[in-house]
C-alpha cells in the first residue's frame, strides 16, 4: 500500500490512480469527510477512473492511515488536512490544475478553504452534502452533529440566541462521545469542560466570519433533500454565496448521497466536468 510520512512524522495512505498515464483529461482530488476515508468514495473512482487520474488519501487517524494514541481534541484538523494534502501533491509531483471534490461538513469545507488559498491551482470545485459551519475539530464535530435538525437548518439564529441552554444539555452526550479518550489525556474534568465550551464558542464567532464568495471557479453544489447532518439550505446558501456555482438537491437523498444516489450523483459530476472541458 503506497504511504507518505507527514510533517508530525505519522503514515498517511494514499491513492493515486492513473498517476503514470498520460492520456488521462485532467486531475482530480477528492477530499472524505469527518470518520470516513477515501473508500466512501468507490463508486466516483469506478466511473472516474476511466478518463481521469484520481488523487486521495485517508487523513491522520482515518481509514488506512495512522490512528495517533492521543486525540487533540482542540487541534485544527482543517489546516492539517490542508498542509497535508499540499505535501502530498509536491511528493506526487502534480503541478497541472486539478478539480477537487469534497464531501461533508469537513471535506468540503477543507475544500472550500483550499482552493480559495490556491485558485490559480484548482480548475473546478464540486461539494457534496456541504455546507458553511466551521467544523474544524472532534469537539465542534460532535457538537454540530448533536443538534437536532430544526437547529442546524438556523443553526446560527437558534444557537447564538440559547448556546449555553444547548450547551447545558449537549455536554453529557460530548463527554460520552470522547469517553474513549478521556483517559488518554491528563486535563481534569473541570478543565476538559472549560475546552469544550471554548471550542463551540469558536465556532459561531467563526461561523460569522467565513465567506465563500472569493471562490472563482467553476463549482457543482450537490446536497440531499433528507440530509440531516447537512441540510440542503446549507448547500442553497452556498450556491448563494459561490457566484458562479451550480446547485443540484437529490430528493430521496441524504448525507451519503454519493453512496446513496450513486447514479444520479456520477451522472451530475461527470456532466458538470465534462462541460468545463
Amino acid at each position: 500500500m503506497p504511504y507518505f510520512n507527514n510533517q508530525d512524522g505519522y503514515n498517511l495512505y494514499y491513492s493515486d490512480i492513473n498517476g503514470d498515464r498520460t492520456d488521462v483529461e485532467g486531475t482530480i482530488i477528492l477530499l472524505h469527510g469527518f470518520a470516513s476515508s477515501v473508500s466512501f468514495f468507490k463508486s466516483q473512482i469506478k466511473v472516474l477512473k476511466e478518463r481521469y487520474r484520481i488523487i486521495a488519501f485517508d487523513a491522520l487517524g482515518h481509514g488506512k492511515s495512522d490512528h495517533p494514541k492521543e486525540v487533540n481534541l482542540s487541534g485544527n484538523i482543517r489546516y492539517e488536512i490542508i498542509r497535508d494534502l499540499e505535501d502530498l501533491l509536491n511528493y506526487l509531483g502534480v503541478t497541472e490544475q486539478y478539480g477537487i471534490i469534497g464531501h461533508s461538513l469537513v471535506g468540503g469545507m477543507i475544500a472550500q478553504l483550499y482552493t480559495m488559498k490556491h485558485s490559480d491551482e484548482v480548475k473546478f470545485l464540486i461539494l457534496l452534502n456541504s455546507g458553511y459551519i466551521m467544523i474544524d475539530n472532534v469537539i465542534r464535530n460532535i457538537f454540530y452533529n448533536l443538534l437536532p435538525y430544526f437547529i442546524r437548518m438556523n443553526f446560527l439564529e437558534v444557537v447564538q440566541n440559547s448556546l449555553e441552554d444547548v450547551l447545558d444539555k449537549i455536554i453529557p452526550y460530548i463527554m460520552t462521545a470522547l469517553s474513549n479518550h478521556k483517559n488518554k489525556h491528563s486535563l481534569p474534568e473541570e478543565e476538559l469542560l472549560i475546552n469544550i465550551e471554548t471550542q463551540i464558542f469558536g465556532m459561531i464567532n467563526e461561523i460569522n466570519k467565513y465567506d465563500p464568495s472569493s471562490i472563482s471557479c467553476k463549482t457543482l453544489i450537490i446536497g440531499g433533500r433528507l440530509d440531516n447532518f447537512a441540510p440542503y439550505v446549507m448547500s442553497e446558501e452556498l450556491h448563494e454565496k459561490i457566484k458562479n456555482s451550480e446547485l443540484e438537491i437529490i430528493d430521496m437523498a441524504g448525507h451519503f448521497a454519493p453512496a446513496q444516489r450513486e447514479e444520479i450523483v456520477n451522472e451530475l459530476i461527470c456532466n458538470f466536468i465534462k462541460n468545463i472541458s
